[in-house]
């Protein structure tokens, strides 16, 4: 079945290459290898000598691909750990599995690694002392999966591990899929968007991230999320999981604990744009069973 994915992807940009309200032509076919875990160094992972040789010589020596993004993971993380971001990505992207994304104009933006990718690292201090500073300026933005957010890494993840995969993932293709893509709707570079507005309408009311202050209620650990790129991002993640049917990995102060109390503090206006087919926000829980190339 995955031969024959990359097969419809490529004819998903000949024929649906650019949505309609975007007259984007896409005058080269992306090279997407088959949804499975390389060495970072091989020839089927398109990206250039000088970043592959980065993620080699920091250990990052794993990678996938999934529609174009990419992941990679340490040398030291289990390669199970790596398939599952990849078929919670491709999932994502592909909710009803036939092998093309659900919308294809948000490829030029999730794919463009010298912009923003996937780390999977396993040491804090080596990530920050070794690894980062090589990758940094060889590669672009990177949104983290590490271990320590995981707990016990085990042979196989389990659902502390996924929830981390899912809302870091959600976070990438939030801040560098649809935002860039459709930034009066899911914008988080300022407060404009119908989801900065909605979170900022939440805000010390039935939303507070840990790390923001508000009135009576302090920050609940050190840190900084009061900018649209941190605290959009993680407002809308937990709106999404929780519509969606599923429980993510934690709760803001104050948000509501199941879909049925969120969607009575949801505006109209949001809800009728995570409910517009139009851009495909997930509706129902993963099933992560996105099939691999064997």
């Amino acid at each position: 079945m995955i031969n024959v994915m990359r097969v419809l992807f490529i004819l998903t940009f000949v024929f649906y290459g650019c949505n309609k309200e975007e007259n984007d032509n896409i005058s080269i076919l992306p090279n997407v290898p088959p949804l499975k875990a390389y060495s970072c160094d091989s020839d089927s992972i398109p990206i250039s000598i000088n970043a592959k040789n980065a993620l080699m010589e920091s250990g990052m020596s794993n990678c996938m691909m999934p529609f174009g993004v990419l992941i990679s993971a340490d040398k030291n993380m289990p390669i199970l750990y790596l398939e599952m971001a990849g078929k919670i990505l491709a999932e994502m992207l592909d909710q009803d599995l036939d092998g093309f994304m659900d919308d294809s104009s948000l490829f030029k933006y999730i794919s463009k690694w010298e912009s923003a990718w996937l780390a999977m690292p396993t040491d804090y201090n080596k990530w920050e002392t070794q690894q980062l500073p090589i990758l940094s300026n060889r590669l672009g933005y990177d949104i983290i999966i590490p271990s320590w957010w995981m707990g016990t890494i085990a042979s196989q993840p389990n659902k502390r591990a996924i929830a981390v995969m899912v809302e870091e993932i959600t976070h990438f293709l939030t801040q560098f899929g649809y935002s860039p893509r459709y930034p009066e709707k899911f914008g988080v570079d300022d407060w404009s968007s119908v989801i900065a507005k909605e979170t900022r309408n939440a805000q010390c009311v039935w939303w507070q991230h840990p790390e923001n202050e508000c009135p009576n209620s302090p920050a609940q650990i050190n840190g900084d999320c009061s900018q649209p790129n941190c605290d959009v991002v993680e407002f809308y993640h937990q709106v999404l999981i929780i519509r969606a049917g599923m429980e993510p990995g934690w709760l803001g102060i104050n948000f509501p604990s199941t879909s049925a109390e969120l969607e009575d503090v949801l505006s109209e206006e949001i809800t009728e744009l995570m409910d517009d087919q139009k851009y495909h926000q997930l509706k129902t829980p993963l099933t992560f069973s996105y099939p691999l190339e064997n």
